[in-house]
């Protein structure tokens, strides 16, 4: 699927009208993402049809967070939930960077929600030992990564690598993607898996400033969208 970034209703409801096949909901983008306000997720999930994943992460200064910041994250994950939300996306790290398993579980426990792990796995110490760590938790269906720190085009070799080792898990391509790159970043991951037994493996893309004319601070531009949609869809008809 292509996800893309949404801060605002007017950005939401911009991606589903042009192309946009799912939405990434967060505050301060220029921060990497915060968790949105229960108004403007209220909003959003009531005005588009599309899925809607909905951030959860209370600061951006690191991946480790304290006790009282579990449960901050515990109640938005409850709060969001009740509200109708299907499917979050988060991301803790322990003390050794690798995936803090029991407070992922502890956050999604007695809710119905799936989760996308988010960047923080570029951030790991390990990104394969990572990879695996998740897949012991089924409410972790996707993993959001650029193949560590930097842009997803920079790191493709290991992006292929996560792709292959990701199991059940849906890899999501993120980072410094937009309509000039993301049809040259697909032939790349495409080319290596269609020439193997099992053949393509199913991934995302994931577009933010791709579609905002490269600046966090804009709104979504229509434009932009559809141009990028179309790249995508097409390059997914042709394969």
């Amino acid at each position: 699927m292509l996800e893309i970034i949404a801060t605002t209703l007017m950005d939401a409801v911009t991606i589903e009208k042009n192309g946009g096949e799912r939405i990434e909901l967060v505050s301060a983008l220029s921060e990497g993402g915060l968790t949105p306000s229960y108004g403007l997720v209220k909003q959003v999930i009531c005005s588009v049809t599309i899925p809607v994943n909905v951030m959860i992460r209370p600061h951006s200064t690191s991946f480790q967070y304290s006790r009282e910041e579990i449960e901050i994250m515990k109640e938005d994950a409850r709060m969001f939930n009740e509200l109708g939300v299907k499917h979050v996306v988060l991301g803790v790290l322990d003390y050794q960077g690798l995936p803090n398993m029991d407070d992922i579980s502890y956050i999604l426990d007695d809710t119905n929600l799936t989760a996308t792990f988010h960047r923080a796995i570029d951030e790991s110490s390990d990104l394969s030992a990572s990879l695996q760590l998740l897949t012991s938790n089924k409410r972790i269906t996707h993993v959001l990564t650029s193949g560590g720190p930097g842009k997803a085009e920079d790191n493709l070799f290991k992006i292929k690598e996560l792709i292959r080792e990701s199991e059940d898990l849906t890899l999501i391509i993120a980072s410094g993607i937009h309509a000039g790159n993301i049809s040259a970043i697909q032939n790349e991951v495409d080319f290596v898996f269609e020439n193997e037994e099992d053949g393509l493996k199913d991934y995302d893309i994931h577009v933010g400033t791709g579609v905002r004319t490269g600046k966090s601070e804009l709104p979504v531009s229509p434009e932009e969208v559809r141009q990028i949609a179309a790249l995508y869809k097409n390059h997914r008809v042709v394969i």
